[in-house]
């Protein structure tokens, strides 16, 4: 019995399946044509820009530090100062500023002429490795955070970072010439982890602390700054140090021009009449404004130790002066309307009608008794009548006085006293008006 062997795949069929192949892998060879046309023509659009971005950026860890020959980077730090304010009660110094960081990067350089002469990029600050700037003399409630801005790359892989920040430190204020005082204040920009900085501001010797676009303030103006970098252990900081001035032009009006006019009201009430009290009173007021003015500048000032502005101790010298000037006034005027008993001592008598009188302008004043009895009743004689007394020949009477053999009329003996009242005025004008000289010298006022 025969077997007959079968194949799988007839001559017939094997030419129907080779057929079919054909047919499918043509249009499958064209259309792989097509796709490398279209490959190559989407090559061709990618511009030069994004180009020189993914092959700069390919592999890039933005936590690492960058590298120049090996060596980490330098870290160059400048300030533009925009405005600047002093808090002198807290000791606070803010300011307005936009911080300069640049640095540079060996692997992040090209040429220019590969790339369509592109020279700088703008990058998102967070897509690249920047340095932890960091306040050191923060004194802000809240940290001093850096706002988020585009990062400039150049062609020489050096990077620029500009953020705007506003940065309140803490600064020793010395107020003892308020309000013409200067104020030196600190800026302790750094790193902890980073001690290669440098104090510069770009490329072309700009200062590293720069004002010159400075929006002038009520009352502060910088005159003067400079830097200066501080190594440490485990970090380094740049201090960027400057002098601010206060501008005092209103303080003159509100501060000065009072103190000048208590000090001649202080003094005028000395060339007024003895016997008036109304000096008292005009002292009493003037003792009132100064204690005002205390309490003014209890509240504008901080309570600093050792560092007392002069003008508030001149205002509190003054008002010592002034309650001085208000006892001698009460016993000036005890002097001039007191029922005495007795007669002014012979050797003040003469210093009064003498040279003393003479330098203390008492020579315009006259005896009543030496005036003829029709002119007895005006000038000093009139101003006399109230303090006259009805009994006053009797009393002079008293074995207290000093001479009763020759008991001067009560007209007389009040023109001594008043004319000796007269003198303790002029005396402490001229007393007064040296102190208050020699105050205005020290304090400077």
């Amino acid at each position: 019995m025969s077997t007959k062997i079968k194949t799988l795949i007839s001559g017939r069929g094997l030419l129907t399946i080779l057929l079919v192949f054909l047919l499918v892998s043509v249009p499958s060879a064209s259309s792989q044509q097509d796709d490398a046309e279209g490959s190559g023509s989407k090559a061709a659009n990618i511009s030069a820009l994004d180009r020189l971005q993914m092959n700069l950026f390919i592999n890039y860890d933005v936590n690492a530090e960058p590298t120049v020959q090996g060596r980490p980077t330098n870290i160059s730090l400048g300030l533009s100062v925009n405005y600047i304010d002093i808090d002198e009660l807290n000791g606070k110094i803010t300011l307005h500023c936009w911080l300069s960081v640049r640095w540079q990067d060996d692997d992040r350089s090209w040429n220019i002429l590969q790339y369509d002469n592109i020279t700088k990029l703008h990058i998102p600050d967070h897509k690249v490795w920047k340095p932890q700037i960091t306040l050191f003399n923060a004194a802000a409630d809240v940290v001093n955070y850096l706002v988020s801005t585009q990062v400039i790359l150049s062609n020489d892989g050096s990077f620029l970072w500009v953020p705007p920040a506003v940065y309140t430190a803490y600064c020793n204020l010395n107020m003892v010439n308020w309000p013409y005082d200067e104020q030196t204040c600190k800026l302790k920009i750094g790193t902890w982890s980073l001690s290669h900085l440098q104090a510069e501001y770009n490329a072309h010797n700009k200062k590293a602390l720069d004002y010159e676009e400075l929006v002038q303030s009520t009352e502060w103006e910088i005159v003067s700054g400079w830097t200066q970098f501080v190594h440490q252990d485990y970090y380094s900081y740049v201090e960027f140090i400057f002098t601010a001035q206060r501008r005092s032009s209103m303080y003159t009006a509100v501060i000065y021009t009072p103190a000048t006019c208590i000090v001649l009201l202080a003094l005028a009430t000395f060339w007024l009449p003895p016997q008036m009290g109304e000096k008292i009173m005009l002292n009493g007021i003037l003792i009132l404004l100064i204690a005002g003015f205390l309490m003014y500048f209890a509240q504008l000032l901080p309570v600093l130790a050792g560092n007392t502005p002069l003008v508030v101790v001149f205002y509190s010298a003054s008002l010592l002066l002034l309650s001085i000037s208000t006892v001698i006034e009460v016993v000036v005027l005890y002097l001039a309307t007191a029922q005495h008993k007795r007669r002014v001592p012979d050797f003040v008598k003469r210093l009064l009608h003498g040279k003393l009188g003479n330098w203390l302008l008492l020579s315009q004043f006259i005896n009543v008794t030496e005036l003829p009895a029709s002119q007895q009743g005006n000038g000093v004689a009139k101003e006399l009548d109230e303090h006259v007394y009805d009994n006053a020949d009797d009393l002079m009477t008293s074995p207290l006085d000093i001479n009763p053999s020759e008991t001067p009329s009560a007209r007389a003996l009040q023109f001594d006293w008043v004319l000796l009242a007269t003198a303790v005025d002029r005396l402490c004008f001229i007393g007064f008006s040296l102190v208050y000289i020699v105050l205005a010298i020290v304090y400077s006022i």
